[in-house]
């Protein structure tokens, strides 16, 4: 959750910094999901260095190096530091993404580990919920010092991961288990999870400038923001408690399709309240579908080894959606308006389905 609170410190807080800095919506997008880039680039040789570590020990260091790289960017004079302490606070970002998932896989037993997953797909919500929040304050005390307490987070995770974690290691020494189908199922299911994370996450990120847009304040957007993010938290409980009793992911994956209904309701109609339905419903579509990806990758995984590559390429294909999915959108709307965006998120979203089915297909039987 500190790492999707780093990911969201400068989503309610787009007035102050865009203004103290000069940015336009394009490099604010940027911006904001520049906490991604190093995830982007490393994620998938970081999963495979990390899953024969000291899972706690590479987490609480994570955590530390997030710490440093928040408190370089909200005392930044320049834009300048700003954008390479946001690069900074990413390769700890990168540690806590790839972590906790095989933390809890190690830590899990079978019967528990889809619905563990389920859940902690999401802490993106959560802490994109907390962020807005937390942001709101900005209009109050200034965006440095709402920034500032967007760090507690972290404080209290590194604590906790310091007492508690260390020690914890992976289970990359279990043998492999061959399928014959390859690693094609876990790249094409990270693909998936990557185009149907962006459009949640940009989606919650131009809140406040659509606010704006509409004729509502942008604190308002901001608080908006904060609120509907909580939506994708039920859908993703709701996956593992749905996945636990027995529904098949693909199943359950069919909800995405409600998120282009949302998209069209969200960007095609003035009142707020209704845009804000329509976002409402957008996170839950989306927090729903991401916890069945997420659980997804120990079946199309072959063995713990390729399972901690799969995790790191499913967070590295993550982050490059959430690092282009802002800038792109927002590059979109300037250029064409907000019809460009639904149009956009229908296009994501049937691709992101199609590659996940494509995934979790059952191979067919083998020849003799």
């Amino acid at each position: 959750m500190s790492a999707a609170v780093a990911l969201g410190r400068f989503v309610p807080l787009e007035a102050g910094v865009r203004d103290a800095f000069g940015l336009s919506l394009t490099a604010f997008g940027w911006l904001v999901s520049g906490v991604t880039v190093v995830a982007a680039c490393l994620a998938v040789p970081a999963g495979l260095w990390v899953a024969r570590r000291d899972l706690g020990s590479v987490l609480s260091a994570g955590l530390g190096v997030m710490l440093v790289g928040g408190l370089l960017e909200v005392t930044a004079p320049v834009a300048f530091v700003l954008y390479g302490a946001r690069v900074l606070e990413g390769a700890g970002y990168l540690a806590v993404v790839v972590t906790g998932p095989l933390i809890l896989s190690s830590r899990c037993g079978a019967a528990t580990q889809r619905g563990a997953l389920a859940l902690w797909s999401t802490f993106i919500p959560v802490g994109l919920a907390l962020a807005s929040a937390i942001g709101t304050l900005g209009g109050t005390v200034g965006w440095r010092a709402a920034g500032a307490l967007t760090l507690i987070p972290a404080v209290a995770a590194l604590v906790g991961a310091l007492g508690w974690l260390t020690g914890v290691r992976g289970r990359a020494d279990e043998p492999y288990v061959g399928q014959g189908r390859g690693f094609g199922p876990v790249l094409r299911l990270s693909l998936s999870f990557a185009l149907i994370a962006l459009i949640g996450v940009t989606a919650v990120a131009l809140l406040p400038n659509l606010a704006t847009d509409r004729g509502v304040r942008s604190a308002v957007g901001g608080v908006t923001a904060a609120v509907v993010s909580l939506a994708a938290v039920p859908g993703g409980l709701l996956a593992g408690l749905l996945l636990g009793r027995g529904i098949g992911p693909r199943a359950l994956a069919m909800a995405v399709l409600a998120m282009p209904c949302a998209a069209a309701v969200m960007y095609q109609v003035t009142p707020w309240t209704v845009i804000a339905v329509g976002a409402a419903m957008m996170q839950f579509a989306g927090g729903l579908v991401l916890a069945v990806l997420y659980a997804s990758m120990p079946s199309v995984a072959r063995s713990p080894h390729e399972l901690g590559r799969g995790y790191g390429l499913l967070n590295q294909a993550g982050s490059v959606g959430t690092l282009l999915g802002p800038p792109a959108l927002g590059f979109a709307v300037t250029r064409a308006g907000w019809t460009s965006a639904t149009v956009l998120v229908t296009a994501v979203t049937l691709a992101g389905l199609a590659l996940f089915l494509v995934a979790t297909r059952r191979p067919g039987p083998s020849a003799p």
